[in-house]
């Protein structure tokens, strides 16, 4: 798809707004499409660089940008992203600040949005430009990339719960999790329940009472499930949430060991725990996901609640006990993310080939993609694993 609707005229009008500079003048103008395939699928992602003036007597200016498309059909499910890059995530960084962290920057910093019915796009600074990369999807995070990402993860956590305490009012109009409604659309459907019931087939001969009481919850207690998890009043620790933490959408600056989180589509008010389950079982490399998760979970806390005492956070701080409870409470999260998530997040580029979130919705097509990510035997293999081991956790049961 070719960037011809995002001409120089669009980004005139853009920056001029942005930078409320009425006379400013696009001199130098290129746009490329760059979201690698498996990538986003909810968007289309294009590079933007340009000169321009402020006015007609300023000096030239040089700019690197990003725009993020969303595919309408993504946008009809309802996004956060707005009121997170307009609202909530530049109070947070305000509040890192301030902090004297030394790091403050949590995303890239939004300098447009157009939003209406059907529609979502973002002007965004380029990172790349600022030396962040994306990570290897393929391979997962070493146990130091998984760090790195956790302590953005946690300052992220942090900041957003002195928000809670400084702005209630502004964290409540956070619209709350997709999911609060139970799995209540189409595509929600298509990723977990028919994702759900195709590895319960996959595994029928290896594992046939396991395979059956993944079927025996389908769809109503698969649904109150995910409700249950994302039901802020049933936590005892709660944060603003990511919502889809997995490593595509966190860059990193290699050379200065930090992160910053990409697509806020997802955020809710809820228990860090939902993150850090998506994190641990899209992301990590299998020897950390299986051997090392205590370790990972305690760097973490630590980082977690020095970023509270650093941001002169007045309320009690929280104790480790609280978040591995929140952590079994809301293990069915991680569940749906081993079995649903992962595979698509590690799907071959030959099953990612025109998959976006439209893709969902072709049963026939979806077929298709899930036999190519699950021929995959490490895959095969690791939601084997990860399923005794749910099973173990009792989650699995039918009440």
């Amino acid at each position: 798809m070719e960037g011809k609707s995002y001409d120089a005229a669009f980004f005139q009008r853009a920056l001029s707004k942005a930078y409320s500079c009425p006379n400013l003048s696009i001199e130098e103008f290129s746009i490329n499409v760059v979201t690698p395939s498996g990538a986003n699928f909810c968007s289309i992602i294009y590079r933007v660089a340009l000169e321009f003036r402020r006015s007609s007597g300023s000096p030239l200016e040089s700019g690197k940008y990003i725009i993020k498309d969303l595919l309408p059909v993504a946008a009809d499910l309802g996004s956060k992203e707005q009121y997170m890059f307009e609202k909530i995530l530049p109070e947070m960084e305000s509040i890192l600040e301030k902090a004297h962290l030394g790091e403050h920057k949590l995303s890239a910093k939004c300098f447009f949005a157009d939003v209406a019915p059907g529609k979502e796009i973002y002007i965004l600074e380029d990172l790349g430009a600022l030396g962040y990369t994306s990570l290897n999807r393929f391979q997962g995070l070493s146990t130091e990339e998984a760090k790195v990402c956790l302590k953005k993860i946690a300052q992220f956590h942090g900041a957003s719960k002195v928000l809670c305490e400084e702005q209630p009012d502004l964290v409540a109009k956070l619209s709350p999790s997709h999911y609060t409604n139970g799995i209540s659309d189409p595509v929600t459907s298509a990723i977990l329940l028919d994702g759900t019931t195709y590895v319960a087939d996959l595994f029928a001969a290896e594992l046939p009472e396991i395979s059956r009481k993944m079927k025996a919850q389908i769809p109503e207690i698969y649904s109150n499930s995910m409700q249950k998890v994302v039901d802020p009043k049933l936590s005892n620790l709660n944060t603003i949430i990511h919502g889809d933490t997995w490593l595509n959408n966190i860059m990193v600056n290699r050379k200065e060991e930090k992160a910053v989180l990409l697509d806020f589509q997802g955020s809710f008010f809820g228990s860090p725990a939902i993150d850090l389950h998506f994190f641990f079982y899209t992301s990590l490399q299998s020897e950390d996901l299986f051997n090392r998760q205590d370790e990972l979970l305690d760097f973490y806390f630590r980082h977690f609640t020095d970023t509270l005492k650093e941001c002169k956070f007045k309320g009690q701080l929280p104790t480790f006990g609280q978040l591995q409870d929140e952590m079994h409470r809301c293990l069915y999260y991680g569940y749906f993310s081993a079995v649903c998530e992962f595979p698509t997040c590690r799907a071959p580029p030959e099953a990612t080939d025109g998959f976006d979130v439209k893709t969902f919705l072709n049963p026939e097509e979806m077929l298709k993609k899930r036999g190519l990510m699950y021929a995959n035997e490490e895959v095969r293999q690791r939601i084997k694993k990860n399923l005794i081991y749910f099973d173990r956790q009792g989650i699995l049961e039918t009440p």
